[in-house]
């Protein structure tokens, strides 16, 4: 053979077996477009990705959340004079005050007392001069400059079973409100349990009940 013929058949060989060989992974043969790849997710590169849903941001419970505000801080309802419930003094009923919890609020600072059992307390909120603890008749040293006394109807003395759930007699800090400074139980006495919350000033204020629990909310208002 001679040689000028042996390289041309070397050199068909060569282009036979280039033509026929496997496509590069990752490329389409025969076609002109750009190659495409595919994600770990199945979603093709360059593809539009849809918007996902916004992951749902939970909204921490307030303290004392437990039923509607009831109005603003504007409602017509505050008010700074005394006030009481329509059927106060009452007498004894089935509730039973198990928590005091208070928390800042636009506008105003609440107070709620919580209960167990079925129905609606009665109330009674006044300023008085001095939180004189009743029927100790001992003068509490409650911080603040304005002294509101609450009294509450419709109650019962706690069972043996109960004593560790109803409300403890004692003072407790307001923190980080604005013109609620402590609050003071003074206890279970005739059916009737006695709040003295020390403010900074008096200001108008508004009473709510509210049900599934029952709750006694008081507002006190801050601006």
């Amino acid at each position: 053979m001679k040689p000028a013929r042996a390289t041309a058949l070397i050199t068909l060989a060569l282009l036979l077996g280039a033509c026929g060989g496997e496509a590069t992974p990752g490329t389409t043969s025969g076609t002109g477009g750009a190659p495409s790849t595919t994600t770990a997710a199945g979603t093709p590169s360059g593809a539009p990705t849809p918007s996902g849903t916004p992951t749902p941001t939970a909204t921490p419970m307030p303290s004392d959340t437990g039923g509607p505000d009831d109005g603003t801080a504007d409602d017509e309802t505050f008010s700074a004079a005394d006030q009481q419930s329509d059927d106060f003094p009452g007498s004894g009923g089935p509730l039973l005050p198990v928590a005091v919890r208070t928390g800042e609020h636009a506008g105003f600072d609440r107070v709620v007392v919580d209960f167990t059992g079925e129905g609606t307390p009665g109330w009674r909120v006044s300023w008085v001069e001095e939180p004189i603890d009743d029927p100790r008749g001992q003068v509490v040293p409650l911080d603040g400059d304005a002294y509101a006394e609450v009294v509450i109807t419709g109650l019962r003395y706690p069972e043996e079973a109960e004593y560790d759930e109803v409300l403890p007699s004692g003072t407790t800090d307001a923190d980080d409100l604005e013109v609620v400074e402590q609050v003071h139980v003074s206890g279970i006495f005739e059916g009737q349990l006695q709040m003295l919350i020390g403010l900074d000033q008096e200001v108008p204020f508004r009473v709510i009940t509210l049900d599934d629990p029952v709750r006694l909310v008081l507002d006190f208002r801050t601006d």
